[in-house]
Parts: C-alpha cells; sequence; structure tokens
C-alpha cells in the first residue's frame, strides 16, 4: 500500500514537527499556567501582609496563644498533687508582649518562606515558558 492510500505522511520530517509541536504546545501551556499560578500565589502573599496588620493576624489566628498566658501553671507537691498557680498581672501582661514579639516573628519568617518559595517556582516557569514559547512559534511559522 501506498502512503496516500493509508492516510500516512509521506515523510517522517512532518510527522516529527508534528511531534515537536505538540510537545512544545503542551510545554508552553504548562509553563504559561505554572507561571500565572506561581504570579498569583507571590502576589497573594504580598498582599495578605500589606493589607492585614500584625495586630489583625494575631487576633485572627493566633489569638489562643496569647490566652495560655493567663492560665494557671499545675505544680504538685507530695501533700497536694492539684495545686494551681496562678501567674500575677504583671508576668501576664511579660508573657503576652514576649509571646506578641515570637508571633510577629514567626509571621515574618512565613512570610520570607513564601516570598522565597514562589519567587523560585515563578522564575523556574518563566525560564521554561521563555526557553519553548519561541520555538513553538518558530516550528509554527515554517508550517504555514
Amino acid at each position: 500500500m501506498t502512503p496516500e492510500v493509508t492516510g500516512m505522511p509521506t515523510n517522517n520530517k512532518s510527522r516529527e514537527r508534528s511531534v515537536l509541536k505538540i510537545y512544545f504546545l503542551l510545554t508552553t501551556l504548562a509553563a504559561v499556567i505554572g507561571t500565572l499560578v506561581s504570579l498569583g500565589f507571590l502576589l497573594y502573599a504580598v498582599g495578605k501582609k500589606m493589607i492585614i496588620t500584625n495586630d489583625e493576624y494575631i487576633v485572627g489566628e493566633r489569638y489562643y496563644e496569647l490566652d495560655m498566658c493567663s492560665n494557671g501553671i499545675s505544680k504538685p507537691t507530695t501533700s497536694n498533687q492539684n495545686n494551681m498557680t496562678y501567674p500575677t498581672d504583671a508576668e501576664i501582661a511579660k508573657c503576652k508582649a514576649d509571646k506578641k514579639a515570637q508571633l510577629i516573628s514567626a509571621r515574618n519568617a512565613l512570610f520570607k518562606e513564601d516570598m522565597l518559595s514562589e519567587s523560585i517556582w515563578t522564575i523556574l516557569f518563566f525560564v521554561l515558558l521563555m526557553a519553548h514559547y519561541p520555538r513553538f512559534m518558530k516550528l509554527n511559522k515554517k508550517e504555514e
């Protein structure tokens, strides 16, 4: 049978070009989507840091840690196993101030981790896009 009857391409170059074209198309699409998603996460992290203040963050997400400062401390003795010691107002204020500083530092560290992670993903996907998109367009123009 001849290639015209079977519907197969008459030369291998056009077949290789179609496989390459599909590869570059899929890689370009994946790179565009990956770049946009990672850029979205990056902008979300920046927006969240700029819009939500540290006090709002603590009240909204981590207030239970400040409440722990008011709780009593169990110090059992041999004569009294249920001996509870409650902190004074000065100890509670110092504990809350220390905890607040710790929570703000933890938030800053998480923000930096998010920025680093999302920046790296954005750069990687963008490099992938820049490496494949021009070749995809060049291959498209050759076929036309």
